[in-house]
């Protein structure tokens, strides 16, 4: 199939599980996309056989997702660039390509989680690093297998900047993905970082054997923390209890694809975080969740919001108690009136 006359030019940054899936839906929407790798076996294998090498069990991606090496060659002549690097990465990749960027591109961040040395988040980070005005986060269900599926989903742009938002509705509508918009970017992005910290305890929960009933009662308590959290912090509450809080916690904690989760399941059977991140890092993946509850205790302290289930979760992946689930029988116990 060839491109229509209006459709964008799209590069991709970051050629893991999401860079590769929004890949597939943005040729899916009928755009020109470029999927951007330092990895050859990655290149090589999507544009002779249009698999990912590593991911999805074989799966075809749409044929019309090329991938390339040659940054140079893209970032200069695309419309939308998506960045697609975990957190700890962002500002070093955006570093790295700031010279081929100008100041009409819209670029979009797809990373829920903070900046580790400084907690910035990555809307900020590529505001400090890149030469444009049109930023935008991406929120909502987007576990990637799905995606290549072309199974129905909806999902949120959230920016300060019109054309971001257009730009980014247009790169990534199909027939089953419905996108949304929002000009309210720090809830939506605080939002979808800080559910991670949900996830991650109704993970912990889960392995250390407390129950279905009790796994519930994480869920509501810890995002009743979060909501707190971030209407002290001047946000939008309500945010979190739509696409980018409720409906993609919802889908961590059921979904056996959820990096945040599995992690948290395994901490609470007794695995060592190190080892666990360790072999994450290996695949190419990465668990946000774990920055994010690190964060969320500082914003917490920051702005004297309670969080007794976050500092249970906090003391017990970082090793700060050894009480186990009694820490959060303890917790739930304290509620989260605040």
């Amino acid at each position: 199939m060839g491109f229509e006359r209006d459709s964008l030019k799209v590069s991709v940054i970051g050629s893991g599980t999401m860079g590769a899936a929004l890949s597939h839906t943005i040729a899916t929407a009928g755009h020109a996309c470029t999927l951007l790798t330092q990895d050859d076996r990655v290149m090589e294998s999507i544009n002779s056989t249009h698999c990912h090498p590593f991911f999805f069990g074989g799966l075809s991606l749409h044929p019309q997702v090329q991938s390339s090496n040659r940054f140079d060659s893209h970032i200069p002549r695309a419309d939308l660039i998506l960045m697609a690097v975990p957190s700890h990465a962002m500002r070093r990749v955006a570093r790295s390509i700031s010279h081929l960027t100008h100041a009409r591109q819209s670029v979009l961040s797809v990373t829920k989680g903070f900046e580790p040395a400084t907690h910035s988040l990555m809307s900020q980070v590529l505001a400090e690093e890149l030469d444009t005005d049109h930023i935008g986060t991406l929120s909502g269900p987007n576990i990637t297998l799905d995606l290549v599926k072309n199974l129905p989903t909806a999902l949120v742009i959230a920016s300060n900047s019109p054309q971001m938002r257009q730009h980014g509705k247009r790169a990534l509508a199909t027939p089953t993905a419905k996108i949304n918009l929002s000009d309210d970017i720090l809830s939506y992005e605080y939002a979808s970082a800080l559910k991670n910290i949900v996830a991650l305890e109704v993970g912990i929960v889960t392995g250390l054997g407390l129950g279905d009933n009790f796994r519930a009662l994480m869920l509501a308590e810890g995002m009743a923390e979060i909501a707190c959290l971030m209407a002290r912090m001047g946000l939008q509450p309500d945010v979190f209890y739509g696409l980018a809080g409720l409906s993609d916690i919802f889908l961590t904690c059921s979904s056996h694809f959820a990096r945040n989760y599995t992690i948290g399941v395994s901490l609470g059977e007794g695995s060592c975080l190190p080892e666990l991140l360790g072999e994450l890092e290996t695949s190419g993946e990465t668990a946000e969740g774990v920055e994010s509850l690190r964060v969320g205790k500082l914003l917490a302290q920051q702005h004297s919001s309670q969080a007794p289930l976050l500092d249970a979760a906090h003391a017990f992946v970082y090793g700060e108690s050894n009480l186990g689930a009694d820490a959060f029988l303890s917790a739930m116990q304290m509620g989260s009136g605040n």
